[in-house]
C-alpha cells in the first residue's frame, strides 16, 4: 500500500502535475491560484492567512450554488459522484480592504482603488442592510457583507 502511494507521488512529481492543487473542503479556506486566470482554480490555505479571502460554504452535486453571490468552481467528473460544484463565500471581517482582480478579490492594504468591508451581518440575507454600499449576500451560511469605498 505504501509503495503504491509512493509511486503515485513520484509520478506526479515527475510530470510536474501542472494545475494540481489541494482543493479545500467545506468550512476550509482557499485562495485563487492565479488572479490573472479567469477560470476559478482555488487552492486550500490556512484560514488565518492573509491570502484566505474565500471559504468553502458547500459542495453541491447540482449545477448551481444556493442563492447568493458565490464564487463557484466545478470539480472533475467521476462515475460515482458526477460533477460537483464548490461554492465559495468571502472570508472577511469588518475593516478588511479588498482589491478586485478579474472576478476575484485579494486582501490588501486600504488605499485608492480598494473596497473596505464596512459590515458583516451573520444570520441575515438582506442587501438593504448595506445602505447604498455594494453587498454580497449568501444563503449558506446566511450572511450579508457590505463593501464601501476605502
Amino acid at each position: 500500500m505504501k509503495s503504491a502511494a509512493l509511486v503515485a507521488a513520484l509520478v506526479l512529481a515527475a510530470t510536474g502535475c501542472a494545475g494540481c492543487s489541494e482543493q479545500a473542503g467545506v468550512g476550509e479556506c482557499a485562495k485563487q491560484v492565479d488572479l490573472n486566470d479567469t477560470s476559478v482554480n482555488m487552492a486550500e490555505v490556512d484560514c488565518s492567512s492573509q491570502e484566505a479571502v474565500y471559504r468553502v460554504s458547500s459542495r453541491e452535486r447540482r449545477t448551481t450554488c444556493p442563492t447568493g453571490d458565490y464564487l463557484t468552481e466545478s470539480s472533475g467528473r467521476s462515475k460515482k459522484n458526477g460533477r460537483t460544484r464548490l461554492c465559495y463565500v468571502l472570508n472577511v471581517k469588518e475593516g478588511d480592504c479588498l482589491k478586485a482582480v478579474n472576478q476575484y478579490f485579494e486582501r490588501v492594504k486600504c488605499g485608492a482603488g480598494t473596497r473596505k468591508v464596512t459590515k458583516v451581518v451573520d444570520g441575515k440575507y438582506d442587501r438593504a442592510l448595506c445602505a447604498g454600499d455594494d453587498s454580497k449576500t449568501y444563503l449558506q451560511p446566511v450572511r450579508t457583507i457590505c463593501l464601501g469605498r476605502a
